[in-house]
């Protein structure tokens, strides 16, 4: 006879283990949002000029910087200023965040604190009063809440 019989059937594959939960995401960073100053003026601090850029665009570009903290919008001119408290954070920021760096209008004057370059900003506080220039103040933390609707 020789052949003998079949070998046993083999067992089934073994099935795969269940997927593994996705790791938790990590908090979301609080919202950032702008306040202008009841003040019309330019912000203090050190800047970056921006061309063409509206109050809206101009705030954007300064949330691509942990650094930036106010952003000014030039009404007649159309243009805005990324303002920064150290000259080496507005250097750092227009060299590696912002693509188009406007040449001798880059991180060249601590504004509002002309003559005292050590001085800190202070960017609650317009730096020089004008009414063709609006300031905004960033600020990391949640928006005031909403008024109750009335009842």
């Amino acid at each position: 006879d020789g052949g003998g019989s079949p070998p046993p059937p083999s067992p089934p594959p073994p099935s795969p283990p269940p997927p593994s939960p996705p790791p938790p995401s990590p908090p979301p960073l609080p919202p950032i949002w702008y306040v202008k100053l009841e003040t019309d003026g330019e912000c203090q601090g050190w800047f970056i000029e921006e061309m063409g850029s509206a109050a809206g665009a101009c705030q954007e570009l300064c949330s691509r910087s942990d650094a930036c903290g106010a952003t000014t919008f030039h009404l007649t001119r159309f243009v805005c200023w990324l303002h920064f408290k150290d000259v080496e954070d507005c250097r750092a920021a227009q060299q590696l965040t912002y693509a188009s760096p406007q040449g001798d209008d880059g991180c060249d004057q601590n504004w509002g604190n002309i003559g005292c370059d050590a001085c800190v900003p202070d960017f609650s506080k317009v730096g020089h009063a004008t009414w063709s220039a609006h300031c905004y103040e960033r600020n990391f933390a949640s928006p005031p809440p909403s008024p109750p609707p009335p009842s």
